[in-house]
């Protein structure tokens, strides 16, 4: 049933090494323990032996990679009439569970020297398990298990005991550090698109008409001057043109004046819809460009063009 026990445990420790990940460079550690020792049988054979005893230890080891590692220790088995040395050697396989927690298992040499109840010593196969947990980059603290098979000679002694030893460790890793992130590739600048602007002119015309005779402005003829008025108050780089005409009936002075009223009677109503004045130009023609003949193309002729314009910067995006 012993050899059952370490065996398996051997087993579990080798496959766990067997392992592999990223090395973490140059991680070696020291670490120290206390806990209890049973020795198994040994009070059947030297009853006045107590078969437990108080546990102390220290050892130190690397650890090539995150799976797989090498310790060597000292462990001192103290209890009253049982003292034994032991000096370890072994191979530990780990397995991470998480960034703070890991399990491992060891297996290994374990020499000890036996003094007091029984003076002898020897060599035997020792194999552990235990659990880890990472307090800090320098710190851990774990339990260990450890079954040694063995520990003196029936030859020399009339028995052979086999010792548990349970341990609460303190490790110091020196010079461990977390795994800096993996480099990011540097994201090459995306060229900006170039921003030109280009001043272009914008328009917004229309013509005012005019009964016969007559230099009122109508309803429709107001509704046509406000939209020039709306169009400055947008662009305030404007200016206004006012071009009245007359049709052919009548002198041509008498024309030439009624067309001046036109002009004049729209750019008083743009004024009064805040238009400025000085950017406000007339000029009044008369029946010079008439052409209409009947009275709907004659209609045609009593009028004003109204033309406003502005320049305006717009952005090009090449």
């Amino acid at each position: 049933m012993k050899k059952t026990v370490a065996s398996s445990l051997i087993a579990m420790a080798l496959a766990t090494a067997g392992m592999s990940a990223g090395v973490q460079a140059n991680d070696w550690y020291l670490g120290g323990g206390a806990g209890l020792a049973n020795f198994e049988d040994i009070q059947e054979v030297l009853p006045e032996v107590k078969d437990e005893t108080n546990s102390v230890s220290a050892f130190g080891g690397y650890n090539f990679n995150q799976h797989f590692g090498t310790e060597l220790g000292y462990t001192l088995f103290n209890g009253g009439a049982t003292r034994t040395h032991n000096v370890s050697l072994s191979a530990i396989g780990r397995l991470p569970l998480n960034e703070k927690l890991s399990v491992f298992g060891e297996a290994g040499a374990w020499g000890w020297r036996a003094m007091r109840a029984t003076n002898d010593e020897g060599v035997s196969p020792m194999a552990g398990i235990g659990m880890t947990y990472r307090v800090s980059d320098l710190v851990d603290v774990q339990a260990r298990y450890r079954r040694i098979e063995d520990i003196a000679d029936m030859s020399n002694n009339g028995f052979e005991s086999d010792v548990n030893n349970v341990m609460l460790e303190l490790v110091l890793h020196p010079n461990r550090r977390q795994a800096a992130p993996a480099p990011v590739a540097p994201v090459a600048p995306q060229p900006q698109p170039e921003v030109t602007y280009e001043t272009r002119t914008v328009t917004a015309d229309g013509s005012v008409y005019f009964a016969f005779d007559s230099s009122a402005l109508s309803a429709d003829a107001r509704a046509t001057l406000d939209d020039v008025a709306r169009f400055a108050e947008q662009n305030p780089d404007y200016q206004v043109e006012l071009a009245g005409y007359a049709d052919r009936l009548g002198s041509a002075e008498y024309n030439r004046r009624l067309s001046e009223r036109r002009a004049l009677a729209a750019k008083e109503y743009l004024v009064q819809r805040g238009v400025a004045a000085e950017n406000i130009q007339t000029a009044w023609y008369g029946s010079e460009l008439a052409q209409g003949v009947s009275e709907e193309e004659r209609q045609l002729d009593r009028r004003v063009d109204a033309k406003a314009q502005a320049s305006i910067q717009v952005e090009i995006i090449e």
